[in-house]
């Protein structure tokens, strides 16, 4: 691609951005979504990218928006974009948002997501830290991962006894549900569990330590993308 349809794209991206600020600004409601977080790396592909990914969000909150006016209500909603890791090869962030868009129900959302610098495009965390396989598009843990993440979920929830019941919270459980990864600077790495709203108060993102991770890491692909 030439450097004028380049500019082209980036412009046509970032005229979509500000128009959908524009509608939740206007929209009725408390919305507050946070920028992406400054970067020691770019390019014009990750830039493009990073800037579909909050007007993304900023969709999510004008259609939250619209709902709670639809229905005499006033929204409520938060979203934060922070970076969990930095490397000349990949950045990676954690993205969270709460929001409540009827009056009544109220809704959250977490996830990791990680991108290449060079092309902007989706990385695949699982290929170097493979805790999970793949079905149908979404990471599950597998027999061996679902050891340490449980005795973490344990430790985590410790006195908390509706979420340490082991007739519902076991290994089988955990293996259903689908998750999402980020890796910190320090060697973990962190999952990020799908949940319904219910279960999310036993859901705060599990945390595995370099030490645990070092079960599951391809160290060749790791020093390829600079991960530790």
């Amino acid at each position: 691609m030439n450097g004028r349809k380049l500019l082209a794209a980036a412009l046509t991206v970032a005229v979509a951005t500000l128009a959908a600020q524009a509608s939740v600004a206007r929209a009725a409601g408390n919305v507050s979504v946070a920028p992406v977080p400054a970067l020691a790396h770019h390019t014009s592909a990750l830039d493009a990218s990073l800037r579909a990914l909050r007007a993304g969000i900023l969709k999510d909150a004008k259609e939250c928006s619209d709902n709670a006016s639809g229905m005499g209500a006033t929204a409520q909603y938060r979203a934060d974009i922070k970076k969990t890791i930095e490397t000349p090869s990949v950045v990676g962030f954690e993205v969270s948002g709460s929001s409540q868009c009827d009056g009544a129900h109220p809704g959250a959302y977490e996830y990791g997501i990680t991108y290449r610098i060079k092309d902007g495009k989706r990385f695949d965390l699982n290929e170097v830290y493979a805790v999970g396989h793949r079905d149908s598009g979404s990471l599950y843990l597998t027999k061996e991962s679902v050891v340490p993440v449980l005795a973490e979920f344990k430790r985590i929830n410790a006195g908390k006894a509706a979420c340490l019941d082991a007739s519902t919270f076991n290994s089988d459980y955990l293996m259903s549900k689908a998750f999402t990864l980020a890796a910190r600077a320090d060697g973990s790495v962190q999952l990020y569990f799908n949940t319904d709203y219910v279960e999310a108060a036993c859901f705060s993102p599990i945390r595995l330590n370099a030490q645990a991770v070092s079960a599951f890491k391809d160290a060749k692909k790791a020093a390829e993308f600079g991960l530790p």
